[in-house]
């Protein structure tokens, strides 16, 4: 069978939990029928272990993920397989136009700009995460006579099945100062916090380390170094789509700052598909800014914005809303989620600790992505492996490979490092 060339989706899911995509992926051998228990072998090369996948369950978990997440269901889906393995920027901003006479010679005494550079990155990689487990002989005995409820195998597995959107979203969420995906130590999704950075934080102003803010994509060196890309190639709106307070110290949230950096990299978006996130406690914050100079007359109340199955709050639909905030002539859709970084101080900035309102994050969906290279797949080692692994307890694993990535970082924006009061 050969890898298909499709596109996130049904035809793609289907293709890898029943079509023999995951067996020729993780197994190397192709499937003629729907997959079958014990079809390969779990993990020791010398080991005759038995293969235990659930593509049906796996499925339902992919689903119930997207759908409960916070963040994760909120970016755009697309595949490693259809996507290709490199993304290429424009370094410069067009600037040749010039004006010329009858006898102008514009190559010699205009400003001449050769075709644009094309920085190619090397082939990034996919995080490889995986949500291992064991259950062992005598607690399956004893969860068989306990009284309810039965802390059963399919009760832990069910704890894990309510526990990982949650740790996606989280991973997702991590602060600029947590390296996500060095290649070789921490092998996680890069963060949103990582994609909506730029030069100027790359300093110790911010960050524990000027590094901090670089991006691997699964390298063992960094393909982004913020610190050496001072035109802010791959920074938030070319550099002024990235707020930042002047010291090491948060700032009170204005609604200026948000005006500000879209208004920068609004310059750099095609369709202008924008979608803000932030945390709960800022939200409260804008909504405390504007509620007193709001006038609700004639317009719609109790509105929700709906995004990829994500509802913001209800709100009324004038120029700022709980639902959105409308800026630069740009209708933005707020959404909360629990982790946002530096709103919780287990995710906070390990510089400006003073950080007690999350960061806002304005992404445009066109340019950020989640990029599949394995869907959530789920494993287990049958009963009868017990005798041929000589250990008596069952493995079990929740597999997922993919990435965070960003086709274009001057479109996106961010707030960084806010307090309440």
């Amino acid at each position: 069978m050969t890898n298909p060339k499709l596109t996130y989706g049904r035809d793609y899911l289907n293709w890898w939990y029943f079509g023999g995509g995951f067996a020729q992926t993780i197994l190397g051998k192709d499937v003629q029928d729907q997959i079958k228990k014990a079809v390969g072998v779990w993990d020791a090369p010398t080991s005759p272990y038995d293969y235990y996948f659930e593509p049906k369950f796996s499925a339902t978990v992919q689903i119930y993920t997207i759908r409960v997440s916070e963040v994760f269901k909120l970016l755009r889906k697309t595949t490693f397989q259809a996507e290709g393995d490199s993304l290429k920027y424009v370094e410069t901003d067009l600037s040749s136009l010039v004006g010329f006479g009858a006898g102008g010679t514009p190559f010699t005494t205009g400003t001449a700009e050769s075709a644009p550079t094309v920085a190619t990155l090397e082939e990034f990689q996919p995080a490889y995460m995986a949500d291992p487990w064991t259950t062992d002989l005598t607690t399956r005995t004893r969860a068989s006579w306990q009284a309810d409820p039965k802390l059963n195998p399919e009760w832990v597995k069910a704890q894990h099945v309510d526990l990982l959107p949650s740790q996606i979203d989280l991973m997702l969420n991590k602060t600029v100062d947590t390296v996500a995906n060095d290649g070789s130590t921490n092998l996680n999704f890069e963060s949103i916090d990582r994609i909506c950075s730029g030069y100027a934080e790359a300093s110790t102003t911010y960050c524990s380390s000027a590094d901090d803010p670089d991006v691997y994509w699964g390298k063992a060196s960094a393909l982004i170094d913020r610190s050496g890309d001072s035109d802010d190639t791959f920074g938030c709106g070319a550099g002024s789509g990235l707020s930042l307070p002047s010291s090491a110290a948060a700032r009170i949230l204005k609604l200026d700052y948000i005006d500000d950096v879209v208004a920068a990299a609004s310059n750099y978006s095609k369709r202008k598909r924008y979608i803000a996130i932030t945390g709960p406690k800022t939200l409260n914050e804008m909504q405390k800014l504007i509620d007193p100079k709001q006038r609700y007359l004639d317009v719609p109340m109790d509105v929700q914005i709906t995004e990829n199955g994500v509802q913001t709050r209800q709100g009324a639909k004038v120029g700022f809303q709980i639902a959105s905030y409308l800026t630069n002539g740009i209708q933005i859709p707020f959404f909360t989620s629990s982790h946002i970084a530096n709103e919780l101080a287990a995710n906070r900035s390990a510089t400006i600790t003073d950080a007690d309102c999350g960061n806002i994050f304005i992404i445009d969906l066109d340019t950020v992505e989640v990029r599949y290279a394995i869907p959530i797949t789920y494993m287990e080692t049958p009963a009868e492996a017990m005798l041929t692994r000589d250990n008596m307890s069952t493995r079990h694993m929740f597999l997922f490979a993919g990435q965070l990535l960003c086709t274009n970082f001057r479109a996106n924006a961010a707030i960084k490092y806010l307090k309440t009061t």
